[in-house]
Order: structure tokens, then C-alpha cells, then sequence
């Protein structure tokens, strides 16, 4: 069933020069993604890879810390599929969340980077370039993060990611250290109201030297 979901990757499609997300298997509703819901439980469609901590609750806003990880990117209005043309030959098990990054701050939709699926280990394979797939080492994270319920859309996202720097702005005790990302962790076969993501923000404490400072 998973390898069936990867058809529809957790709400993204592929375009011509573009990574978006839709949901062709559900119609949207209105749903406040964002009201704070902490009985809701996200669907556990695959594993998470190891160590990865557990969901963000929706509508809270947390720090994370992820450890390092390893994944498989690509960029492209084919990302997806040169993925999972990676995954199938490399006998990888899907796992979740899938990442997404972005060129610049965040959202719009279109401006997507690249699309990541993680390694379930950083044991597992080993990185380089593999044909249109990078597969990189990830150091240990920190985010800001914040869950997010419902179907994935840019005024959603974009939302999630004004109340992520909103709580940058009254906490600064922390700077952003990247760009904006999203981590979905559902296929459209999941009905709307059941589907779940986090908006999420790279941090550094405010006294970490900026990289061309640490590299003098």
C-alpha cells in the first residue's frame, strides 16, 4: 500500500519545472489547520528514520532537534519520480516524512527547491551522486516547528510559516539558520481532515557566529 501511495508522494505532484502539491483523491475542505488539536494523532503511514523525534502537535510551536540523517535529493519537475526510481533500485524502504525545501524564505508554491526522501539509517547506503540523485549527509538540526492538519496549500503554508517567525521574533534566544521546509508525512489516499505536516524553520542560538565569521 505504501509503494501505491508513493503515486500520489504525500500531496506533491510534479509539473513541468515545478513541485507543487495537490490532493487528487480528495476534495478540499474547510478545515483551520492550525487551531491547536492536541488529541489529534497523525496516520502512520511508514517509519520515521531513526531517532527522528515524534510529531509536532498541531498548532503548537516547538524547537526540535533532529539528529543527523541521510537522504536522497532531487530538484526538478521530476524529482519525484527520479526518487523513486532511486528507492525501487537501491531496494530503500519508503519512509516518512518526506522534506521540501525551498529557494528562498518559504512559500510561494512553485518555488520548491528540491524534494528529499530519507534513509531509514545513516548506515544505510553511502552518499554521492547517483545519476539526477544526490544523496547527502545531513549534520544534526535545529528547528522551529509547527504541525499543521489538513490538505497542503500555499496560504496554509504560508500561515505556518508568518507564526513561525512571529514566535522568532519574541523569543531571541534564536536566529534562522536556513530556509523554510515542510515535512509531510501523509499520502492524499488519507482523507483531509486526517492529513498532517509541519512547517519548519532551521535554527541557531542567537550567539552562534555566522558562517563566514566561524570561517575566518
Amino acid at each position: 500500500m505504501m509503494r501505491l501511495s508513493l503515486i500520489c508522494l504525500m500531496g506533491w505532484t510534479m509539473l513541468p519545472g515545478v513541485i507543487a502539491w495537490v490532493s487528487p483523491c480528495h476534495a478540499e475542505q474547510e478545515l483551520d489547520g492550525l487551531a491547536e488539536d492536541p488529541d489529534f494523532k497523525p496516520l502512520v503511514e511508514a517509519k520515521m528514520p531513526a531517532g527522528f523525534p515524534g510529531h509536532t502537535p498541531v498548532g503548537t510551536v516547538e524547537i526540535k532537534k533532529y539528529p543527523a540523517y541521510r537522504k536522497a535529493q532531487a530538484s526538478g519537475g521530476d524529482a519525484f519520480w527520479k526518487l523513486f526510481t532511486h528507492i525501487k533500485n537501491n531496494d530503500i524502504a519508503m519512509t516518512a516524512p518526506v522534506e521540501m525545501t525551498f529557494q528562498s524564505d518559504g512559500p510561494p508554491v512553485g518555488q520548491e527547491q528540491a524534494m528529499a526522501f530519507l534513509y531509514s539509517s545513516v548506515e544505510l547506503g553511502q552518499a554521492g551522486t547517483q545519476g539526477p540523485v544526490d544523496v547527502l549527509d545531513v549534520p544534526a538540526t535545529t528547528v522551529v516547528s509547527i504541525g499543521v492538519r489538513g490538505q497542503r496549500n500555499e496560504k496554509l503554508v504560508a500561515r505556518a510559516t508568518d507564526r513561525l517567525r512571529g514566535w522568532l521574533g519574541e523569543h531571541a534566544a534564536y536566529r534562522q539558520a536556513g530556509p523554510v521546509r515542510i515535512m509531510g508525512y501523509n499520502s492524499p489516499f488519507v482523507p483531509p481532515e486526517k492529513q498532517f505536516f509541519e512547517v519548519q524553520i532551521p535554527v541557531v542560538t542567537a550567539n552562534t557566529p555566522e558562517p563566514a565569521a566561524a570561517a575566518q
